[in-house]
This record gives structure tokens, C-alpha cells and sequence, in this order.
């Protein structure tokens, strides 16, 4: 979506360098307290918090697109994969944690929304609405994963890449469906973005819909190895 008369994005302004140092302060300085002592009131307080964030942030960008006069109830489904993560890991955080769910969710996390703070696909820069609520949602995702694995000392395997992978795969299918179906692009699976991104070096559709998914599974490996090095480290000690 994009909205005239608003300031563009700049990637790597002195707004942009901000958030990923503020974002690498948090994702550094939160998982050190937590691993310190993960049971005192502030960690349970912290949770419920980022969780709620997380939620409220995307409903409200549903009433921000509602203010704009967008009434097309196919624009308003939470199909999109970071707002997937968010309401997720929102509700994990708030509500009983559940390892099945997370093991799948971390590798989307991860692998997107990362990139995605680093280089943004954003249509609004500092100080508009649309450049707070995409790094509060980008942003809030990563260190939610984060907490989960300090707080519940979670560790994710081999199947947990395939069981990512595979729902990803359910995923993107049904959003294939839907945007052809009902003139949407959730996930870009319809056409490319209509602001810069990453995707522009990946060909016209459909092929960088298959280069996606090569991304994903190395970006899913990615993530994968510090599990793996922590595992062969743990079998090392004497």
C-alpha cells in the first residue's frame, strides 16, 4: 500500500541506523538478562507486554487502512507472514507457550523478519505512523523469539527445519490461491512489490517465487547451525 504525501523511506538513514542499533541493543542486552534468571516478575511482565504490542500494533494498521478509505475486505486478512508471526508470538507470549508451535514459527521469524529490518519494504519514514508500526512489528517478532528461547530454553532440530518448511509450503499455497482468486498479493505471490526490495533481483513472476524458496531453506539453515554448534559443543564437555 502505498500513501501519497508522506515522507519515503530512506534504507540506511540516520532514522534506519537508529532502529537496527536499538533493535541490536534489545536483541542482545533482553536474552542476557533473561538467561541470567529467567524467573523473576519483570520477565512475565516483559511478555505480556511485548505480546499485547505485538497484537494491538497490527490491528492497529487494520484502522489505519480503514481511515485511508480502503473498504475491500480481502485487504484485511492477516495472511501476510510477519503479521502471521506477530499474532503468534503475541499469543505465545501471553498465553501458555507451546514448543510445537514455536519450533515452526522461529524459522519464519527469523529468516524474514530480520532481513526485513535490515532491508525494510516500507512506504512511510521517520517520523510517520507507517515507519513505527513496521519496526515495532519487525522488530517486536525477533526479540519475542528471542525471550521464548532464553525464558524456555528451546532448541530447535533437523525436523523442526522440515516442519517450518512444510507449513510454509501449506502457507504460501493458500495465499497463492487467495490473491488470484481475489486480486491481493499476501506474500508476493501475485507480483512483485510496488516499492524497492530484495525481490527485485530475483526475476519476474513466477521465478522469483522458486528463488524465495531456495532463500528460505538457506536462511532456515542459517538459523539452524547455532543450535547445531551449541548440540556438538554440550557433547564435547567431558
Amino acid at each position: 500500500m502505498i500513501v501519497s504525501g508522506i515522507t519515503p523511506f530512506i534504507r540506511f538513514s540516520p532514522s534506519h541506523l537508529a532502529i537496527i542499533l536499538l533493535s541490536l541493543f534489545l536483541f542482545i542486552y533482553i536474552p542476557y538478562r533473561i538467561n541470567k534468571n529467567p524467573e523473576p516478575p519483570w520477565v512475565d511482565m516483559l511478555c505480556k507486554s511485548l505480546g499485547c504490542l505485538l497484537i494491538l500494533n497490527e490491528i492497529g494498521w487494520v484502522f489505519y487502512k480503514l481511515s485511508l478509505g480502503h473498504t475491500y475486505w480481502a485487504e484485511f486478512m492477516p495472511f501476510e507472514l510477519c503479521t502471521i508471526n506477530a499474532y503468534i508470538l503475541g499469543i505465545l507470549l501471553i498465553f501458555r507457550p507451546s514448543y510445537v508451535i514455536f519450533e515452526v514459527v522461529y524459522f519464519w521469524a527469523m529468516a524474514g523478519t530480520v532481513q526485513g529490518i535490515i532491508t525494510p519494504r516500507l512506504f512511510g519514514g521517520f517520523p510517520h505512523y507507517l515507519f513505527f508500526e513496521y519496526f515495532i512489528t519487525h522488530t517486536g517478532i525477533v526479540l519475542a523469539t528471542l525471550i521464548l528461547i532464553f525464558r524456555y530454553n528451546w532448541k530447535v532440530t533437523w525436523l523442526s527445519v522440515f516442519r517450518s518448511f512444510f507449513w510454509l509450503q501449506v502457507l504460501a499455497l493458500i495465499n497463492l490461491v487467495f490473491d488470484f482468486t481475489f486480486n491481493v498479493n499476501y506474500m508476493f505471490m501475485r507480483e512483485l512489490p510496488k516499492v524497492t526490495s530484495v525481490l527485485d533481483y530475483f526475476g519476474e513472476w513466477p521465478w522469483y517465487i522458486l528463488i524465495c524458496e531456495i532463500f528460505a531453506l538457506a536462511s532456515f539453515l542459517f538459523y539452524l547451525v547455532p543450535f547445531l554448534w551449541l548440540q556438538k559443543s554440550n557433547e564435547l564437555k567431558p
